[in-house]
């Protein structure tokens, strides 16, 4: 049982606070409802940008200086952005919360927007993009499948964005952008660890009760197109392994299928007693992996296969074989034990996520963020514990087989 506290300041940033005096540690996370579906076109990937540009300094903290804080008080902090939104997180010893809270309160209310940090920044994440997107061994794999699966929505453009948008983002953007999505109002902060609860409200009103609220944002979602067929792109890259990337639209976090497809993938792909790891990989010996993941977010999601083969494999069979496995699943169920195993192992995996303080604050945020109630995280094991075989069979029928999908393959160039 998680328990925790929540309110709003009067500036209206939403505070939850989970007391755990096990440990001399705090978590403290900073969530931000802003991503990439938030960006216009023409301005791809500066959400992300704006990730980069957080940790470059503010009125009171030299560029470089929020690194050193933190090492220094013996912690470590990072950040993520997604298509919904953006993270900031710092682990620190207790006794360095202030600390911490003092760095985030001082970057949201008042980052540093010069010419030379945009400017470097804007190089560094163009570097990123080459390096682990461009350049990288099947690197635009998530890029394509987004712009099909997600056509025509919000979601269509991978965070990373575009190199031209990026190099053209304006500091008056900048600027403008800060403004209205790094306010309280659109913000959420978590602290988890080993706290005092009045202490702490002190200490939130000390640091951020006196920045401006900012004004409503109002985040609009345009939905995918419906894929009316089957669609199927190859991609000639320099790799030396061919990987076929099978991937189905299904509904957004938190839906039915949200936990029904996760008995799925532990019984046909994600482990090696799976049955299609046991069948195609063991067994006889046609690919050399495969995985099964579901990407879902606040409005929709992607189911996907990736499957590893090795070179010179005939893609053709064993996309039959797979699909083989997955008609017989719908066709004979789940087996008993498969069933026991999996739900043994989904208790089991979500029990021990909550014994560290970053993630206790990340699902709180994310329950807040994509419900509206935290309080979920105190039953959101029950969800997977309620679902039943066949509600399992109906969503992989529903999605899985009577549903058109994109069938992505990355081939080795030819020499």
């Amino acid at each position: 049982m998680i328990d925790f506290i929540e309110f709003n300041l009067d500036n209206g940033l939403h505070c939850i606070l989970h007391k755990d005096t096990v440990n001399p540690i705090v978590n403290i996370t900073v969530g931000y409802r802003v991503g990439s579906r938030d960006e216009l076109p023409g301005k791809k990937g500066v959400a992300h940008l704006f990730e980069h540009l957080m940790f470059q300094g503010s009125a009171n903290v030299k560029k470089g200086d929020h690194f050193d804080f933190i090492q220094r008080a013996g912690g470590n902090c990072n950040a993520f952005t997604n298509q919904d939104m953006t993270v900031y997180y710092e682990n620190l010893p207790s006794n360095h919360l202030e600390t911490g809270l003092w760095l985030e309160s001082d970057r949201m209310n008042s980052i540093d927007l010069s010419e030379e940090n945009i400017l470097n920044q804007k190089n560094v994440v163009i570097q990123e993009k080459m390096q682990n997107y461009d350049n990288a061994p099947y690197g635009t794999s998530f890029i394509n499948i987004l712009k099909n699966v997600m056509k025509g929505s919000s979601y269509e453009v991978a965070t990373i964005g575009f190199e031209d948008d990026i190099r053209s983002f304006l500091k008056s953007e900048a600027e403008d952008f800060h403004f209205k999505y790094y306010s309280p109002a659109n913000a959420s902060l978590l602290i988890s660890g080993d706290i005092d609860y009045s202490e702490c409200e002190k200490l939130l009103n000390k640091y951020f009760g006196s920045i401006k609220k900012g004004g409503p944002v109002n985040r609009l979602f345009t939905e995918p197109e419906i894929m009316k067929s089957d669609i199927r792109q190859v991609v000639n890259d320099n790799i030396t392994l061919p990987v076929m990337y099978i991937c189905f639209p299904i509904p957004e976090a938190g839906s039915n299928e949200d936990y029904t497809l996760e008995y799925f993938t532990s019984i046909l792909a994600n482990n090696r007693s799976s049955r299609l790891y046991k069948n195609l990989v063991y067994d006889r010996k046609l690919i050399k992996e495969i995985h099964a993941s579901k990407y879902q977010l606040q409005h929709s999601g992607v189911f996907l296969f990736t499957v590893v083969a090795y070179p010179g494999g005939e893609l053709n069979i064993i996309e039959k074989e797979i699909f083989s496995e997955v008609n017989y699943f719908v066709k004979n169920g789940i087996k008993e034990e498969e069933y026991t195993k999996i739900r043994n192992k989904l208790d089991y995996g979500f029990n021990l996520r909550l014994y560290t303080m970053q993630n206790i604050c990340r699902d709180l945020f994310e329950h807040w963020f994509y419900f509206n109630d935290a309080e979920r995280i105190n039953n959101e094991i029950d969800r997977y514990m309620n679902v039943k075989k066949e509600d399992v069979i109906d969503s992989v029928r529903k999605y899985l087989t009577d549903a058109p999908k994109l069938f992505l393959t990355y081939l080795p160039k030819e020499n």
